[in-house]
């Protein structure tokens, strides 16, 4: 009687687990399935940028959603039809939903049509031999051009078509920058007692002049029509193409009244794009704690003051000049030194100012405005009477003296080429010829 009650449960069980098994409500839902199969079998689709596509949809589409919006865009413009736009090269991924929430996935590729870049550059750089390929994302630009103007000009046009250029073009002539460079320190007091402000057109001259002055225009005529003006001495700041003969009479007048201190001079030949540096000053040292463990230990370091340039020119596809220049002057601080482990550290008193310019091959270009004003004292008193406590006051004149000076930087770019081996001049010693040499002159 157990055994057959045993046998009754068991199959009895084994009936009501197989219907549930097989009951539709336990089965994986169809909506799920077309999910997961819609997710694993995702299409692919090429296009070109600025190139647009309709798609049609079997079924009514609920919302979209793309990955990148700056690499392609879609649009519905029907329930079953879309619209993807390329925008830009480079893969995303759009995703779009049925009534049923059932998603359709679609890899959008973007490239972009080489034959119409290649027309283009064509167009930019007519007879110049390059080509062009992509990878990925980026353009590639091989083969060999004239100068670097040309260069300039195919990467300038790939990039219209592309985010990423790789330039691997070769130049057959390297431009190069000459820097001439003029750095100065003007007094700024001189130049307001000198009052000037003075420019001319033609043969028709005028200027401006504080109270006290006078203006006497120069004899002759130059030729040409050109302009200066110095609105405001207080910060000279001024550009004018040529070589500045007038302003060049400002700068001689006050270098011969002491106003004007010339702090650097050079000459700097920089490759087009390259970056070109300039110092000269000095090195002081810097007492560093290096103390480790409760020892105490101190290193030695240098830093560097003086005058500091830095430029980086860049020639354009129009043949100008554009030029990142970066200026520092630095000098020793000993009124805010600071004492350590007995050493006296002094401070820096520094003056910078980065800008950029654009300008003609040959023309000059001021910068000005970087000011130190140093105030000091002067002491006149009658021999031992001024020093007499209390009562040498009175036989003592103080007297505090402003002193202002502004950093003056004149930059004269010019594109030079180097001397090929026929232009190269011949030194006098070169003229000699050891076999005319006569025989006396042999021992």
């Amino acid at each position: 009687m157990t055994t057959r009650k045993v046998t009754v449960l068991i199959a009895a069980g084994a009936f009501c687990l197989g219907f549930l098994i097989g009951s539709p409500a336990f089965a994986l839902p169809e909506s799920e399935a077309a999910k997961a199969e819609a997710k694993t079998q995702a299409k692919t689709l090429s296009l070109y940028a600025n190139q647009s596509i309709l798609i049609d949809s079997a079924f009514d589409i609920r919302r979209v959603s793309i990955a990148r919006p700056e690499t392609a865009d879609v649009m519905v413009v029907s329930p079953r039809q879309m619209v993807i736009i390329g925008k830009s090269a480079g893969q995303t991924t759009l995703v779009y939903w049925s009534q049923e929430e059932v998603p359709t996935m679609i890899e959008v590729v973007v490239g972009v049509n080489l034959d119409l870049v290649r027309e283009d550059l064509a167009k930019i750089a007519p007879g110049e031999e390059f080509e062009v390929t992509a990878a990925g994302e980026k353009l590639i630009l091989t083969g060999t051009v004239g100068d670097n103007v040309v260069q300039t000009r195919l990467v300038e046009g790939a990039q219209a078509h592309a985010k990423g250029i790789v330039n691997l073009l070769k130049v057959k002539k390297l431009e190069q920058v000459l820097l001439q460079i003029r750095v100065s320190e003007v007094d700024r007091s001189l130049a307001k007692e000198l009052g000037f402000s003075y420019f001319y057109k033609g043969n028709n001259y005028s200027g401006i002049l504080s109270p006290g002055n006078s203006f006497n225009p120069p004899s002759g005529s130059w030729p040409g029509d050109s302009s200066v003006n110095f609105s405001d001495l207080a910060n000279i700041f001024f550009a004018n193409t040529g070589n500045l003969p007038n302003f060049a009479v400002f700068l001689r007048t006050l270098e011969d009244k002491g106003g004007l201190k010339i702090l650097a001079e050079p000459n700097l030949v920089v490759a087009n794009g390259a970056e070109g540096k300039f110092m000269v000053g000095g090195e002081f040292p810097i007492v560093i704690n290096t103390a480790t463990g409760g020892t105490a230990a101190y290193s030695i370091e240098y830093k560097d003051y003086g005058v500091r340039l830095n430029f980086k020119p860049k020639i354009s596809s129009n043949g100008e000049i554009y030029l990142q220049v970066y200026q520092e002057v630095s000098e020793l601080d000993f009124a805010n030194a600071v004492v350590l482990q007995g050493f006296r550290i002094p401070a820096l008193k520094t003056r910078k100012a980065e800008s950029g310019l654009q300008l003609a091959d040959g023309q000059t270009f001021v910068l000005a405005g970087l000011i130190d004003n140093k105030v000091s004292k002067e002491i006149s008193k009658l021999p031992f009477l001024g020093d007499i406590p209390i009562l040498g006051a009175l036989f003592r004149n103080t007297r505090y003296q402003n002193n202002e000076t502004e950093l003056m930087v004149m930059v004269t770019p010019k594109i030079v080429r180097p001397l090929t081996k026929d232009e190269i001049p011949v030194l006098p010693s070169e003229k000699m010829n050891p076999e005319e040499t006569s025989p006396n002159m042999i021992w």
